[in-house]
């Protein structure tokens, strides 16, 4: 989840999230596959061609193959865990939710002290699960209310989506049975392709006069009362190694949430005892269809692409790829029509000595903005892509902020910057 305010709300676009206009989507081909509004489908998918032969990155890699690197993200890196929202695309009954969001470990939870409860106990609450969705099969994904014990254990699953497979009753649950007992409620997400929201939480007994034991069940004072998880989570993941042309390459993906760009860095080892020359191409595909006004940002003119939707179906977005020996595309000539292309494509050609390693960087920019909002013509500019584009193209060596998460070895082989 990319943790950058969705701007164009007149168009009814939805936000990924609270506070979150879209998402990083990564495939099992290791490439991005979506922006969440249709900005793009499958970026920097990425094939070697040496020798009249080219094969793509294999579409194989399961969660499983999957490595996490550091650094881990926290709140300070724009990472969301819990957040009350009265936006209308998060909460249904005209006042607060809580949202929790698809990170590894988000939990809220309030002591619930039971002992003085008398009759029947039920806990009840409102809000809507996320869909659970992903691109890797083998991916933990679920979300649960349960009870636990002071130490943290569960004592009972009060409902559980899992795999598409509820269990329990959402909204409703029968807790008579811990009567007289200290115990913890506890609304957990644990990663998914959507957040939870939560609403009008209530713990109530039922004689003689019934009391709720909930504090801030209608979130009308933020989180007050309620616990939250702080969880950490990593978003700098390499791939297995696949062999492409003789080439043993590596692909890592790497994104901070509250930054406008996420970063695909490629090795290219050679563990051959000759030398190999290769054509690497990344092919990207628009979700405009043709319909995306594309164009060489002026900071950044022979390192980077901009790309806005001529027809204000998606947001913006757009490509830095440093030193390319070849860049495709076709720009759509007028507003609302067609007659470009959806698809980019940046080429390198690398020579890799017997035994070492060429690196290749790309970014893609992922913005809240829509520039068809407000344009009279293809003329018009992203300038939140633009700015983004040209700061990265200049600053790359000198701002570790684009480096984060890279190795020495990575820098030391880089080509293209």
């Amino acid at each position: 989840m990319q943790s950058l305010v969705n701007n164009d709300k007149d168009l009814n676009n939805r936000s990924a999230g609270p506070g979150q206009a879209n998402f990083w989507d990564l495939t099992p081909d290791f490439c991005i596959g979506d922006g969440w509004n249709g900005q793009f489908a499958n970026v920097l998918a990425l094939s070697v061609k040496a020798g009249g032969l080219s094969n793509g990155f294999n579409a194989d890699q399961t969660f499983a193959n999957l490595t996490p690197l550091g650094p881990e993200m926290t709140a300070a890196d724009g990472m969301q865990v819990v957040s009350t929202t009265t936006d209308p695309e998060f909460q249904s009954n005209g006042g607060a939710a809580a949202f929790l969001y698809p990170v590894p470990d988000a939990r809220m939870q309030q002591i619930l002290d039971l002992r003085l409860a008398v009759g029947r106990v039920v806990a009840q609450w409102t809000g809507k699960t996320g869909v659970l969705r992903g691109n890797f099969n083998d991916e933990k994904a679920f979300m649960q209310v349960v009870l636990r014990d002071t130490a943290g254990v569960v004592l009972t699953t009060l409902y559980k989506i899992e795999n598409g497979i509820p269990t329990g009753t959402w909204g409703f649950a029968d807790i008579t049975n811990y009567s007289g007992q200290v115990v913890v409620l506890s609304f957990e997400q644990s990663n998914g392709g959507q957040g939870t929201s939560i609403e009008l939480v209530s713990v109530d007994d039922s004689a003689p006069r019934s009391r709720n034991f909930i504090v801030n069940g209608d979130f009308s004072v933020g989180l007050s009362g309620w616990i939250v998880s702080q969880t950490r989570g990593v978003q700098n993941l390499r791939s297995e190694v696949r062999t492409l042309r003789g080439l043993d390459v590596l692909r890592t993906f790497y994104a901070q949430p509250n930054l406008a760009w996420a970063r695909m860095t490629d090795t290219f080892h050679n563990p051959s005892a000759s030398s190999i020359t290769a054509r690497v191409t990344y092919t990207s595909f628009l979700g405009s269809y043709g319909a995306g006004v594309i164009y060489p940002p002026a900071g950044a003119p022979r390192k980077a692409l901009t790309v806005w939707d001529g027809s204000g179906l998606g947001r913006d977005a757009g490509f830095v790829f440093g030193a390319a020996d070849n860049v495709t595309y076709s720009s759509a000539t007028t507003l609302n029509t067609a007659d470009g292309d959806n698809r980019v494509t940046v080429q390198f050609d690398i020579t890799v000595p017997a035994g070492e390693t060429v690196t290749l960087v790309n970014f893609a920019i992922l913005t809240g903005d829509n520039t068809w909002i407000g344009a009279t013509s293809t003329a018009a500019r992203a300038t939140a892509v633009d700015t983004q584009a040209a700061a990265i193209a200049a600053n790359f060596r000198s701002d570790a902020v684009y480096q984060r998460g890279l190795t020495q070895q990575q820098l030391d082989t880089l080509k293209n910057f």
